[in-house]
């Protein structure tokens, strides 16, 4: 599994370079732009610094041609979930969408591959992987919501 590394500058809003001790947590979320690539979200991401109403990272991006970058070291915090406590110990995946909202079997094959490389470095149980609805309620990434069994399938 190739990973390409862009990651972000420092930044309050996006990469505060606060360092993780072990990583405890995986947290899966989704892109709110449907269509774009990996770089391209994480192009707006990048210029959510500028921003004082946008607070957001993820340590992975993953588009929907099964392209896996990564955006911040596994050993700093991400804004992925809105929960300091949840962020504090987590790293953050998210997943990119087609232009009609939906995930591609490429991109749902990285997921498994990159979830099942971080649960065997990091010791992570399958109980210790989530998605940002199980943490705050948004529903993201939607097919988990709508089908959590589709989550088991993905943590085989």
């Amino acid at each position: 599994m190739k990973v390409k590394k862009y990651y972000l500058t420092k930044s309050d809003n996006t990469r505060r370079m606060e360092k993780i001790d072990t990583p405890q947590k995986i947290i899966i979320t989704s892109s709110r732009y449907n269509g774009f690539s990996c770089l391209k979200n994480r192009n707006i991401i990048e210029m959510s610094k500028y921003r004082d109403d946008r607070e957001f990272s993820c340590h992975y991006i993953i588009g929907t041609n099964g392209e896996i970058i990564n955006i911040i070291p596994e050993n700093e915090k991400a804004i992925c979930s809105q929960n300091v406590d949840i962020d504090s110990d987590s790293i953050g995946i998210m997943l990119c969408l087609d232009k009609d909202g939906k995930f591609t079997k490429k991109e749902l094959i990285s997921l498994k591959g990159i979830i099942k490389r971080l649960r065997e470095k990091y010791n992570i149980k399958k109980e210790s992987v989530f998605t940002e609805y199980d943490i705050n309620s948004a529903r993201r990434p939607l097919i988990f919501v709508d089908e959590p069994i589709f989550l088991e399938e993905i943590l085989e």
